[in-house]
């Protein structure tokens, strides 16, 4: 039982709403609103010590209490009684240079902070007895009035995605101040917004004023400070994730309907920096721009920002011109909070979807492609222009990796016969599809059996289908799995939009994915016929085996956070980690080139030796029907020994058991490794049990990263 007692802040002030009652401490500035409800309780504890049984009692909801009780005192609106919390305070601030009162105008350093933007939390009772969320995300956000928008709905965005976020707000300063609140907070999600008085007071608000050339000149600086910010903001996050905001367009220009004839229209300024942006950013593989200019086009400039009332540079939220509070509507909050969580989700790629199965009839063609044929094709209907964009959405999604599958009710004959013979005329054929599971069987039967042929978990696959009542069964049957919801209609913004299916930046891997998936499937229904090892080398497999380089880092992270199934830890990583990693003395990192007669497999290994130990060894579920696991290890470790095998004695390795690595298990025991007690640990105790390389089915070519040949 926890015996301690606790208050309320000293510094707590209250303000009584219509929607219930206002916490707020001013010198942290940390606000949130409780449902009216708990009204009384704050009334009747506020000035007297209390216990955590005293709170519970009071609470209007059960419940909730001890979830309201952690969240206040998380933001030290409660705190253990005896504090000394102006103490506190001044050391806090003496250690917080970065955030202390450096407002739009100006506040001088040391000094509380004095200005506070956008709305405070609320948490309402059924938010807080709905379970613990499943992870805590610290958000930092180093930005103007803006960024603080995004404060609340990032609090409430995050508990419908399971994400306990906690945000912090200091405004733009030195790279120092920048560097020291990063190492201090140590965010998970660190958020820049470009300064709005640097960067755009002085471009948009005076453009009318200066020449072409002074335009041009301004414009030049602007550029090289983002340069120098987008640098430090790299260099402080360490490998964390930072997400970048570009520029916002106007919705006026004060050059009018003739801004085209300006060599330096706002247009063109806009476009320029933007473009420079993307620039800084694309050079580190842990920072994504926040596309401002994309969400003017997807909501409109005067749904967003406020430039149709205020200077062009003053670039706020959408105002309500009688209403005299800052930061009134909170739609620019909500897309932006919107987007740093999807960000988040696309970089982490925890919950990304590798598979697509759709509905044929109804979904991807209106009517029934057997009886009907593909009239439609023919007019310009509505419905014509929908289903093409829909084509033409999954056509992009295979470009990114992601698979492609059917699942239909009909006779296949028939319906792949029709669209083959369609030709040119649709966007996707029947072979940019892995599998077809056309037949009069219940769809989830069909997509349980497509799972387990990729080897796919339900989580990672979504399911398109235009009959609720097929959508239904789906979902019911197989827990989940992932079912989009709505009309045919709405499937293409899902598709394109969703952060689950961005596969992070393109990769040549990535494109030949539906090739080189086919081909396995192709391997597979051949290996049943004949001998393995007879079959094996039939196939003219050939491993490339090399040392990884700077260019290769995004895709050996890539592999490693990736794979799931040959894996021997389950290690996560960042090519920022790598490069550390890569630094040291001991330790090599090598990749797998992997192709046969049916396709090149493109990157599809990777092992890290680090200290003595395989680290970390991935490998591609697209190539573990080849047979090349072992004979990229072996290569590996002997490229290591430097043509002197005894210095491979005591060489280890680790199998970390996952619920889905079990083709992994046995890699080391395979490759001449003896298990050394529990804890999934190998030893090579004698060189001499490695294979030989020649006696394999399968061709390895080794080089190390000079270029040398097969040691």
């Amino acid at each position: 039982m926890d015996t301690r007692t606790f208050r309320f802040s000293a510094f707590l002030s209250t303000v009584v709403l219509d929607s219930g009652i206002l916490l707020s401490h001013g010198p942290l500035q940390q606000r949130i609103v409780l449902e009216a409800p708990w009204g009384p309780l704050v009334r009747t504890l506020a000035g007297a010590p209390f216990g955590r049984e005293e709170f519970a009692a009071l609470a209007p909801d059960a419940a909730a209490a001890p979830a309201v009780f952690r969240a206040l005192t998380e933001r030290q609106l409660i705190v253990p009684d005896g504090t000394d919390e102006a103490a506190a305070l001044r050391a806090s601030f003496a250690d917080r240079p970065e955030s202390s009162g450096q407002d739009p105008a100006g506040a001088s350093a040391g000094s509380w902070p004095v200005t506070r933007y956008g709305l405070p939390q609320r948490l309402t009772s059924a938010a807080a007895a709905g379970g613990g969320p499943a992870e805590r995300v610290r958000v930092l956000l180093i930005g103007g009035c803006v960024t603080q928008f995004t404060e609340e709905p990032l609090h409430a965005l995050g508990h419908d995605l399971g994400l306990d976020v906690r945000t912090e707000h200091m405004w733009p300063g030195p790279s120092a101040d920048l560097a020291r609140a990063i190492a201090r907070s140590r965010p998970d999600v660190t958020v820049y917004q470009p300064g709005v008085q640097p960067f755009l007071t002085g471009l948009l608000d005076s453009a009318h004023t200066l020449g072409e050339e002074e335009r041009a000149h301004t414009l030049a600086l602007m550029k090289n400070a983002l340069t120098v910010s987008v640098r430090a903001l790299a260099e402080a996050l360490d490998g964390s994730l930072g997400l970048v905001h570009n520029f916002g367009p106007p919705a006026l220009s004060p050059f009018g309907r003739f801004d085209f004839a300006e060599e330096f229209g706002l247009r063109r300024v806009v476009a320029e920096l933007n473009a420079h942006v993307d620039h800084c950013v694309r050079r580190y593989a842990n920072l994504m721009v926040v596309d401002e200019e994309r969400l003017v086009v997807r909501h409109g400039a005067p749904a967003l920002f406020d430039d149709l009332v205020f200077p062009f540079g003053h670039h706020g939220g959408s105002v309500d011109p009688l209403d005299e509070r800052p930061h009134q509507l909170p739609a620019l909050g909500r897309a932006l909070a919107g987007e740093y969580l999807a960000c988040l989700r696309a970089h982490r790629a925890a919950d990304r979807i590798k598979l697509v199965v759709t509905d044929l009839d109804g979904t991807l063609w209106p009517g029934i492609a057997a009886d009907d044929g593909f009239g439609w094709l023919d007019s310009d209907a509505t419905s014509r222009w929908m289903h093409v964009g829909l084509h033409q959405a999954l056509s992009v999604l295979k470009c990114r990796g992601v698979l492609l599958a059917t699942s239909s009710k009909g006779d296949a004959h028939a319906t792949l016969g029709v669209w083959e013979k369609a030709g040119s005329r649709l966007l996707l054929t029947p072979d940019d599809f892995v599998l077809h599971r056309i037949t009069w069987e219940a769809k989830s039967a069909a997509i349980a059996d497509i799972c387990a042929r990729l080897g796919f978990a339900p989580e990672h696959v979504l399911f398109l289908d235009d009959n609720p009542v097929e959508r239904a069964e789906v979902a019911a049957a197989l827990p989940g799995l992932h079912v989009a919801d709505g009309p045919v209609h709405g499937f293409r913004e899902l598709l394109l939009s969703h952060p689950a299916l961005e596969g992070g930046r393109r990769t040549g891997e990535a494109a030949r994915r539906t090739e080189t998936t086919r081909a396995m499937l192709r391997r597979e229904e051949l290996a049943g016929e004949v001998d393995r090892d007879a079959f094996l080398r039939s196939l003219d497999v050939e491993v490339r085996v090399a040392r990884a380089g700077e260019e290769h880092l995004d895709r050996v992270a890539e592999l490693f956070n990736r794979t799931n199934q040959f894996t021997t830890t389950a290690w996560r990583t960042t090519p920022e980690e790598l490069r550390r990693i890569l630094a040291e003395p001991e330790a090599r990192l090598y990749t797998a080139h992997v192709s046969d007669r049916f396709a090149d497999y493109g990157m599809t290994g990777a092992c890290l030796v680090r200290g003595g130990e395989v680290a970390a060894f991935a490998l591609s579920c697209r190539v573990i029907g080849l047979d090349v696991a072992v004979p990229f290890l072996v290569a590996a470790v002997r490229d290591g020994a430097g043509g002197e095998p005894a210095r491979l004695t005591g060489l280890a390795g680790r199998i970390a058991v996952t619920d889905r690595n079990t083709p992994a298990r046995e890699l080391f025991l395979n490759a001449g490794f003896t298990a050394d007690g529990g804890g999934g640990r190998h030893v090579l105790t004698d060189p001499g049990q490695l294979p030989h390389l020649s006696a394999l089915p399968v061709k390895v070519v080794s080089a190390t990263a000079a270029g040398r040949g097969a040691p």
